[in-house]
């Protein structure tokens, strides 16, 4: 039974997604495969509905009887790494359902979760992994014991999917190995430093895509700032007008309260600038989160974003895809005034943001978006996890336009200071 082979121009958009268009199924099975960019190293993943045993492979040819071969096979009661020598079949590691209390290793049944095989021929080590293709969500892996690197890494020309019998949902090959995760932390090169990083504690922009640089070069200034020479008071000026009922920021919430799941999943959306089409809905926008609230688990269809804090703090949880089946972060941090972090399409795309302050403590970011340049689809919506762990489409809205809110709250913060009752200054002293 042969693998349908395609070339690398065929199988890949420019983004390194597959095309589903050029899957092909023979009598019993779907099979894939395409030429590996970089001989000994890369990562492929597939989103699969599946409860049956199925393959991620790596091939010294493109069918199932190459000499050479690593294989990552997922199952429901067994999983393991095996290389393929020739006539000899070597079970490099092997978890059994038996023999562990943690269920992540093996096949998550009756539901779509993305499975990746990871090979590093400069490490010697091969990774199995569930969500994005991160170091974080490495389920378990395989170092090779040799001095040298392990000849069958030379042999690693091709790789596929075995034993899957309907369409994975995507399927994505990334040149490299999972190896070492890009902090989401950036800071400037003035700041970084050689502890920085061995520790891998932070990121320099120039690490990042062309868009994210762009994104961070707009709002990294230190007058894209929240309380102005015109305005200093306008942050305690937000938190009046949040807290105090009756006025703008009071009932703009009391009218979102049911707009995701209940009064606290509510925040505030100031749109700065107009849409260029280049972004989900406008690409700059103020939100504002009061103390308490907190965003559902959403992704940003994968769009490149920075998010800067202007004012208070925020938590940032992150979580490997969006389903009610992955309702626990995988890693969480705190952003304080000042601080920046990002996202891109394979990092940090999935999150939810929560003040964790409390009541008139608001937090205020700015946000901002854009698509890849090689995304020619566009998607225009945020999806979210709602409530019931459906998903659902959240359409980018403006509550306001910068230059309105900013009148309007300077308005009303100067309306209460005229109303404050006179200070007795001999009930002072």
């Amino acid at each position: 039974m042969s693998i349908i082979k395609y070339t690398y121009k065929d199988i890949y958009f420019e983004n390194n997604v597959i095309s589903t268009e050029k899957y092909r199924v023979n009598e019993d099975n779907l099979w894939i495969c395409a030429e590996n960019e970089v001989i000994g190293q890369g990562t492929l993943s597939g989103t699969i509905n599946t409860d049956k045993e199925f393959d991620i492979l790596f091939l010294s040819d493109c069918h199932l009887k190459a000499d050479y071969q690593l294989r990552l096979t997922i199952g429901v009661e067994k999983t393991g790494f095996y290389k393929y020598d020739n006539d000899t079949i070597s079970v490099l590691k092997e978890i059994r359902s038996n023999q562990t209390s943690d269920k992540d290793a093996f096949i998550d049944q009756n539901h779509d979760q993305t499975y990746w095989f990871s090979i590093d021929r400069e490490n010697k080590r091969l990774r199995f992994g569930k969500g994005y293709m991160l170091e974080k969500l490495v389920v378990f892996e395989y170092e090779f014991r040799e001095k040298t690197i392990p000849n069958i890494f030379d042999h690693m020309k091709y790789m596929g999917f075995s034993k899957i019998d309907k369409y994975p949902d995507s399927c994505i090959y990334w040149r490299y190995a999972v190896t070492q995760d890009i902090s989401p932390i950036i800071i400037s090169p003035q700041q970084i430093t050689l502890e920085m990083l061995d520790k891998n504690s932070a990121t320099l922009i120039e690490d990042l895509s062309n868009e994210c640089m762009y994104l961070y070069s707009n709002i990294v200034g230190p007058n894209v700032k929240l309380n102005t020479d015109d305005f200093p008071d306008f942050a305690s000026a937000i938190n009046y007008s949040i807290v105090t009922p009756g006025k703008l920021c009071f009932n703009k919430l009391k009218e979102k309260a049911g707009e995701f799941s209940g009064p606290l999943e509510t925040y505030l959306r100031v749109t700065v600038g107009i849409n260029r089409g280049d972004s989900p809905g406008i690409p700059f926008v103020l939100e504002i989160w009061p103390g308490g609230h907190y965003s559902p688990i959403h992704n940003h269809s994968n769009a490149n974003a920075i998010i800067k804090v202007l004012h208070g703090s925020l938590t940032c949880q992150w979580f490997r895809s969006l389903s009610k089946f992955e309702t626990k972060p995988y890693d969480t941090l705190v952003l304080g005034a000042g601080e920046i972090t990002w996202l891109n399409d394979r990092q940090f795309q999935t999150h939810r943001l929560y003040n964790h302050n409390i009541s008139g403590n608001m937090c205020a970011t700015i946000q901002c978006y854009m698509y890849n340049s090689t995304d020619n689809l566009h998607y225009e919506y945020f999806d979210y996890l709602a409530k019931n762990g459906q998903k659902n489409q959240y359409t980018p809205q403006s509550d306001w336009d910068y230059l309105s809110f900013k009148k309007l709250i300077k308005e009303e913060w100067s309306n209460y200071k005229q109303n404050l009752p006179p200070i007795d200054r001999d009930k002072i002293n």
